[in-house]
């Protein structure tokens, strides 16, 4: 019995986030990785994950300068296979509170808004680096 093909994954780096570890997941699942390094390259995508991290004013500068805007908003409305992680995701609303001003892609109707801890009993998660260090009273419970 033969084992059956799997897709070849595009994957669009815009210079900052944890590409390296998405790729190698991917490879580890036995998944052909391609990077989309033209915008003409979405056209013919089987499956594109978007990996970001950082701010999402800078990450829109990228795609509006390199000419993913279009092509990337295109593939996504055509209701192809797409995986947003963090700023991926965050790209496809209208606009972010991150970046006032700013225009995403508007696949998805609204704005990635901040909440404040409290608002509506919701929990804000720690996201971030931590100082790890010697203990100040090393002797202390």
């Amino acid at each position: 019995m033969s084992e059956a093909r799997k897709c070849v994954v595009s994957l669009l780096d815009y210079g900052a986030g944890n590409v390296r570890s998405v790729r190698n997941a991917l490879l580890k699942l036995g998944y052909e990785v391609r990077d989309v390094e033209r915008p003409d390259q979405l056209a013919q995508a089987e499956v594109v994950v978007f990996p970001g991290v950082g701010s999402f004013g800078s990450c829109i500068a990228f795609l509006e300068e390199k000419g993913f805007m279009e092509p990337l908003r295109e593939y996504v409305r055509a209701d192809k296979p797409y995986l947003g992680i963090c700023l991926g995701m965050q790209t496809l609303f209208e606009g972010s509170d991150e970046t006032p001003g700013v225009k995403g892609l508007g696949v998805i109707p609204g704005v990635v808004r901040r909440f404040e801890a409290g608002e509506d009993n919701l929990a804000i998660p720690q996201i971030g680096w931590n100082g790890v260090g010697p203990p100040k009273n090393p002797g202390a419970p």
